[in-house]
């Protein structure tokens, strides 16, 4: 047996995909900002990607959370806000408020992967190698910057977004529209507040 086989016998964790180019692959000095960068860019287009896949479900769940509230609910359950939805709307019906998602998939992502580049610069050790547990501690780092500045702000304004174009007359007349009116009337601080 070779020397990295049994390095990697030694911690269940590893894998050598993630060691030799992978999130873990030991970086170098004076790489760090481009592999920053390069993780802003890799994380946005993910979460683009993401969300494109996952709206329609993301809509449909937002319309049944909506329609809890009201004295008589509009749909009697998933299928029923799927089938309402298409007939009155087309598939497209399904992807409405799809760009307010865009705008905060993409950051929240950005957010997430340009982090973990970020801390991982600080975590590698002499070697450039990152550690399961330095891993770990990378990976917690990320998520709670991502959801801080991305995810609690974004589900805010999903939530406004939805709820307006549901109303009879809606309010928001685009994206930056809707944001500067929140804003305005609940204050910049609303956005950090969980629904």
């Amino acid at each position: 047996m070779d020397q990295r086989s049994k390095a990697l016998l030694k911690s269940p964790f590893q894998r050598p995909s993630m060691v030799s180019s992978g999130a873990a692959a030991a970086g170098t000095v004076g790489a760090g900002r481009a592999k920053v960068l390069k993780g802003i860019i890799a994380g946005g287009i993910t979460g683009g990607i993401e969300i494109c896949i996952t709206f329609p479900t993301e809509y449909v769940k937002t319309q049944l959370q909506l329609a809890e509230k009201s004295i008589k609910p509009r749909y009697s359950g998933i299928a029923d806000c799927v089938k309402q939805t298409v007939k009155q709307n087309g598939v497209r019906g399904l992807y409405r408020g799809l760009s307010v998602l865009l705008y905060g998939s993409i950051p929240k992502s950005a957010v997430r992967f340009g982090t973990f580049e970020n801390l991982k610069g600080y975590a590698v050790d002499e070697r450039g190698n990152l550690g399961p547990s330095q891993r770990l501690l990378c990976g917690l780092g990320a998520g709670v910057s991502e959801a801080i500045f991305a995810v609690t702000p974004m589900e805010t304004i999903k939530v406004k977004f939805i709820h307006d174009q549901n109303s009879a007359k809606p309010r928001f007349q685009g994206f930056f529209h809707g944001v500067r009116e929140i804003i305005r009337t609940q204050g910049e601080y609303f956005l950090l507040q969980l629904n």
